[in-house]
């Protein structure tokens, strides 16, 4: 956390250059150059809202406040947009019943390694699951119109914003452009298609012409600002420093790729329990409701199984992390996630607005056993900051200028530390946030 807030002098760069400019100006090269809104925001929030929470707590308090409110509102800002998504409304009771269907699958504990959204750390929900909100909201108002025939009254006029918000969202977290260009190049690949197998012209030049100017200005306004964006973004990552450290042969990284869909999807209950029940609703729409929507909902599990595919194969692009050696990872996969919950809950209120009370007899007590599988592996583990707390109190309470913990967990850090050094950095931190009221340092044996 410290290297953000206080920040760190590789993070310096950033902040002073949000469009990554000074990569060029400067002939230079620094961690995350295409990150900065993320970057940004953890910055700006971790300055502020601490200090805020002061005036009702104590300082300790309210650096593990800030933490969980984070952490909070983006989990309830995602499952307002999909439960929008979902139901088309939020004025529907299927907006309500979609909320309760996905809620207890966003894992604090239980299988959050393994398929989490809002990850235990809080610096990543800067990066990853505060970013993918970006992404949601940018393509509602499609999702809205396209499958639900909406139209957004104020879109008029505020799709304009729009173009600012791809440029936000692709200066933000690492997963972002290639998650908007996967999903833009599906949608231009439908309607070009769609226009394809409409147009009666026999010249083949003619008909690919045609078919690509057919599609709506409506859809290459939102789809061409964050293409250029995405590809900027992208541009600039060749930059990233930390890329450059870690640089791997990509034939090595796809070899590995195997493996992490494995251990990704494999070691815990959490997937398989999903796919299940993903596969026993599409059988039943299959089979029971082949109607307009049914094959819709079947349509769209279709073109969800298409940017899972493209997305995987693209992810050995973004380079190698130590700490993620298989290349997939909770946090790679959030966006296939979020899918999946997205085509349970859509699936599940579709097969329940349509079954019979008779078959409802079987079905709810089926999906009800999925939630409490889900909320029975996800126990609260409110101990958890407990030896951090008590290590930064002796720290505050120590008269030493080097200060000796005896707790053997990690504070402010990834790892133990050793060298007083590293601290440095960590105990800044607690100044700015008036935990401590002089400079110490600290290690641990």
């Amino acid at each position: 956390m410290a290297g953000g807030i206080v920040p760190a002098q590789d993070v310096k760069p950033i902040l002073e250059s949000p469009l990554g400019i000074k990569i060029f100006t400067e002939h230079i090269t620094y961690p995350n150059p295409n990150r900065f809104f993320s970057h940004y925001s953890f910055y700006k929030y971790f300055n502020n809202v601490p200090l805020f929470f002061q005036n009702f707590t104590s300082p300790i308090n309210s650096a593990y406040l800030s933490c969980g409110l984070a952490k909070t509102l983006i989990q309830v800002i995602i499952i307002v947009l999909l439960s929008l998504l979902i139901s088309g409304s939020i004025l529907k009771l299927d907006f309500l019943v979609a909320a309760i269907l996905i809620t207890p699958l966003f894992q604090t504990n239980g299988y959050n390694k393994y398929m989490g959204i809002i990850d235990q750390s809080i610096t990543y929900n800067f990066f990853y699951a505060l970013p993918i909100i970006l992404i949601l909201l940018y393509f509602t108002p499609l999702f809205l119109k396209h499958f639900y025939g909406l139209e957004l009254k104020r879109m008029k006029y505020l799709k304009y914003v729009w173009i600012a918000l791809a440029l936000t969202s692709n200066l933000s977290g690492p997963l972002n452009p290639g998650i908007s260009l996967v999903i833009c190049l599906l949608i231009f690949i439908y309607y070009f298609s769609q226009n394809l197998n409409d147009l009666n012209v026999k010249n083949r030049y003619t008909k690919i012409k045609s078919a690509i100017q057919n599609i709506p200005y409506e859809i290459n306004f939102y789809l061409i600002p964050i293409c250029i964006f995405s590809l900027y973004s992208l541009f600039l990552g060749r930059y990233n420093s930390v890329n450059i450290a870690y640089k791997m042969p990509l034939s090595v990284l796809y070899s590995r790729l195997p493996e992490g869909i494995y251990y990704s999807f494999t070691q815990k209950l959490g997937f398989p329990i999903l796919f299940l029940i993903l596969i026993i609703n599409t059988l039943i729409i299959r089979y029971k409701f082949r109607n307009l929507e049914g094959e819709m909902l079947l349509n769209i599990f279709k073109w969800i199984g298409i940017f899972a595919v493209i997305y995987i194969l693209l992810l050995p692009l973004g380079g190698y992390r130590f700490y993620r050696p298989y290349i997939l990872r909770y946090d790679t996969i959030i966006p296939i996630t979020l899918s999946l919950i997205f085509v349970f809950g859509k699936t599940t209120i579709f097969i329940l607005n349509n079954f019979s009370l008779k078959q409802k007899y079987w079905y709810i007590p089926l999906v009800i056993l999925v939630l409490c599988v889900f909320t029975y592996s996800d126990k609260p583990e409110f101990d958890k900051n407990i030896c951090e707390r008590n290590a930064i109190s002796q720290i505050v309470g120590s008269k030493e200028p080097i200060v000796e913990i005896d707790d053997n967990c990690s504070v402010l850090s990834w790892s133990i530390i050793e060298n007083p050094q590293e601290s440095e950095l960590k105990t800044k931190l607690l100044t700015i946030w008036r935990i401590l009221d002089d400079d110490k340092l600290y290690y641990q044996k």
